[in-house]
């Protein structure tokens, strides 16, 4: 057995001296670069109601591989949207605060020469969509007279939709000067003055080509570059030969962008939609970072990449690391039993329950979870009397579980205290099992050991949850899973354990001192 330990633990120390010796000999190519944008945001005032809050994408040029949230007296839920459009953190406040802050970071890995010209790809839009980007909206008039004069006087020239959008780009960037703060943000303001904001000139032009039916729309982001204090930039996208297609009036360019130009929000100004009763102060800060050894682990086309787990988008790293987590709780689990002495239900037990915790607000959780286990205790006993067969029995424990915790989910819906049924779903086939071991024990050795064997799993769930949510060693195990090798290896010896445990030399200490 020793001998399996220390191949155990040779072996992940090889793997691990080779992914670093890769990882640490390889460098980003010339012209890549990583970033960081940081959302800090301050709501000094929050009474119920939804804000959507524009994140960071995936995009040909740039690649979002790490990110993390953080936020107070509020609830979060990430929306992806279907089409192009981008996502969204949806944020709600807790039921008895009004103030909260939000606060969340993108690393952010930028291609060399792939510009937007990559996002060129061909799209279909429907009549609907079609319509939606010719519309009318209240700040990009089309079908005011000055705008109107100015698409005709455009439209008489080019012979084609290509020379005619670029014929519509040539007159914003020439026409309608950059000016302050205090100059008009809206596109019929900015036409008739001749002078405007960045978001004014780019509504201007979003406005002459809908007037002109190309099918355009505004895009919100951020120009990648040292900022302590970024601002939001703003472009369009115009629909040509089937494609979208951007377009900067602000700063020159035409159907291509340069890559460090970060999409947040398409088909919106706003990076922060909020209700009218919530007061916010956001700030946004940009600083380039050290590429990490993990970024260019391997190159792309070889077949080895498949371990690079940092690879994959940020949701499915997310899930990854949780699932690459749950062996550490496992071992939590084998030393508190093996070696404390202390019981609980089960050996995985206590690794999914803080697995649930992970993705709900632990007041929230903890409610949920007490109420729906002393409801299906109470329907167990209630059930003993029946004789019922097991599988039926845990069958309708299953069943009444499912109600008390869709009724709780509506509960807390209806009184605005969460955005989504995934803040507080726990593992329903779990609470059923440890309700089932509950009553079994119960009735084998009393009620008096099943509270403790209770107790125990509670405590070991807690210091599973610790371990789940240290953001370095979520890090750490996605870059080196085979770290997991170690983990085995502590499993082999403490299996092999067979002397007293710390509950038993407190239980006999009596004994052992006489």
């Amino acid at each position: 057995m020793i001998l399996i330990v220390i191949f155990l633990v040779v072996i992940g120390s090889l793997c691990i001296a080779a992914r670093i010796e890769i990882l640490f000999k390889t460098r980003l190519p010339a012209g890549e670069s990583v970033w960081r944008l940081t959302y800090d945001i301050d709501f000094q005032t929050m009474k119920g109601g939804k804000t959507h809050i524009a994140i960071p994408d995936n995009i040909p040029g740039a690649r979002v591989f790490h990110e993390t949230f953080t936020h107070q007296k509020i609830w979060m839920d990430i929306l992806s949207s279907k089409k192009d459009i981008g996502r969204e953190a949806v944020i709600v406040p807790t039921g008895a605060y009004e103030q909260g802050r939000f606060l969340a970071r993108f690393d952010v890995h930028l291609k060399a020469d792939k510009g937007s010209k990559a996002l060129a790809s061909k799209v279909k839009l429907t009549a609907e969509e079609t319509a939606h980007y010719l519309r009318e909206e209240k700040k990009i008039q089309i079908t005011n007279p000055v705008i109107s004069n100015i698409t005709e006087q455009l439209g008489s020239r080019p012979s084609t939709k290509t020379e005619l959008l670029a014929s519509i780009f040539d007159y914003c960037s020439e026409n309608i000067l950059r000016g302050g703060e205090d100059t008009p943000s809206e596109a019929l303001g900015a036409l008739e003055q001749g002078v405007g904001t960045t978001l004014g000139r780019a509504r201007a032009m979003v406005a002459l080509c809908r007037a002109s039916k190309i099918p355009a729309r505004l895009v919100t982001g951020f120009v990648l570059k040292p900022s302590p204090d970024a601002q939001a930039q703003y472009w369009l996208e115009a629909l040509s030969k089937k494609s979208w297609l951007p377009y900067d009036p602000e700063n020159g360019f035409a159907g291509e962008l340069p890559v460090n130009f970060l999409p947040v929000r398409r088909d919106g100004a706003e990076v922060v939609r909020t209700p009218n009763a919530f007061i916010h102060w956001p700030k946004y800060t940009i600083r380039q970072l050290q590429p990490p050894p993990f970024l260019v682990a391997l190159p792309k086309n070889q077949f080895w990449r498949v371990i690079d787990l940092t690879r994959l988008p940020p949701s499915m790293q997310n899930i990854v690391t949780l699932i690459l987590l749950l062996p550490f709780g496992a071992l939590i689990t084998a030393i508190f039993r093996n070696l404390v002495g202390v019981q609980t239900f089960g050996t995985f037990t206590p690794s999914l329950i803080a697995l649930s915790f992970v993705q709900a607000d632990w007041r929230t959780g903890a409610l949920v979870f007490v109420v729906v286990l002393t409801i299906g205790i109470l329907a167990r006993l209630l059930l003993n009397s029946l004789k019922l067969l097991m599988v039926a029995r845990l069958s309708i424990i299953l069943t009444l579980v499912v109600l008390c915790m869709i009724l709780g989910v509506s509960i807390l819906d209806f009184l605005n205290l969460t955005p989504s049924v995934s803040a507080v779903l726990l593992p329903m086939v779990i609470l059923t099992m440890m309700i089932e071991r509950f009553n079994i024990i119960s009735e084998e050795d009393g009620h008096q050991q099943a509270l403790k064997v209770f107790a125990g799993t509670i405590v070991v769930a807690v210091c599973c949850l610790f371990v789940l949510t240290i953001e370095e060693l979520s890090t750490l195990v996605l870059a080196f899973p085979e770290i997991h090798l170690f983990s085995i290896a502590a499993l082999f010896l403490i299996g092999r354990y067979s002397g007293y445990r710390l509950t038993e030399l407190w239980r006999f200490r009596d004994m052992r001192l006489s």
